[in-house]
């Protein structure tokens, strides 16, 4: 089965999560069944005027969006693989490969073939998710982390489009599931504090992170947050890659 793929890159340091810092490759996806305002990745999904007209870019893009004839590749398992083996020996050094997007689980079934044979290989297979959509049981079977992140209301999703309860009680079962939310101010703790009593999410699997493209507006922000997350015995991601190499494409 075929993988709607927008890039594949590293060897790099995982910048966010609870394993940041860690030696990864990326296997970032494309298409995304939400559209956040703030989103550091447009170019996996603002593929429409209407789509790109929901991101903050769209003042700076004249409207135009992103070309998914460019950004787009379909690829099968083995050509992914044999990617990742150019930029670093994973038959050798097996490591953290990360499947990102967009979002990930809306290719569940297509990356069945690919994390069996990183698993195979001896990788650790980590997927990043918005908590929107479940993972099918085959493809479960391969994950060692996922890193679950719900979009509050400062995303610009609607509430029934970015919050599905039942989805992210699953996860919250899962011992390999970390939460990580996205704050833009102290406020955002209401909404937080409600998914973690509803969802019934272990306190010590979930953290918070400042929204910010530059290492100043990163620092600021976890500045604010910081004693409300201390208090609720939440962890802080700060953005590695960003404190390394700005708002650059592929850190």
């Amino acid at each position: 089965m075929s993988i709607a793929v927008n890039e594949i890159f590293g060897p790099v340091f995982q910048g966010e999560g609870p394993s940041a810092g860690q030696h990864c490759m990326f296997v970032r996806l494309a298409n995304c069944n939400l559209e956040c305002s703030w989103c550091d990745t447009p170019y996996t999904w603002a593929y429409t005027p209407t789509k790109i007209g929901k991101h903050n870019s769209a003042e700076d893009r004249g409207g135009k969006p992103y070309d998914k004839d460019v950004e787009i590749r379909s690829m099968e398992a083995e050509q992914v693989i044999m990617q990742l083996k150019e930029l670093y020996d994973i038959f050798k050094y097996p490591t953290i490969v990360v499947i990102s997007g967009g979002e990930p689980l809306m290719q569940g079934g297509s990356l069945i073939p690919l994390v069996r044979d990183l698993d195979r290989i001896g990788c650790s297979v980590h997927i990043e998710t918005a908590g929107t959509l479940m993972p099918p049981a085959t493809l479960n079977r391969y994950i060692s982390q996922y890193v679950v992140s719900p979009k509050l209301a400062h995303s610009g999703n609607t509430l029934t489009k970015r919050r599905k309860l039942n989805t992210l009680k699953w996860f919250a079962t899962h011992d390999g599931a970390w939460f990580k939310f996205v704050m833009k101010s102290v406020d955002d703790f209401d909404e937080i504090d409600e998914i973690v009593a509803e969802c019934a999410i272990p306190h010590q699997r979930v953290m918070v992170m400042p929204e910010g493209t530059t290492q100043e507006a990163i620092k600021c922000g976890a500045l604010v947050i910081e004693p409300g997350a201390l208090s609720r015995r939440y962890g802080l991601s700060m953005r590695q890659h960003v404190t390394l190499h700005g708002d650059k494409r592929r850190f």
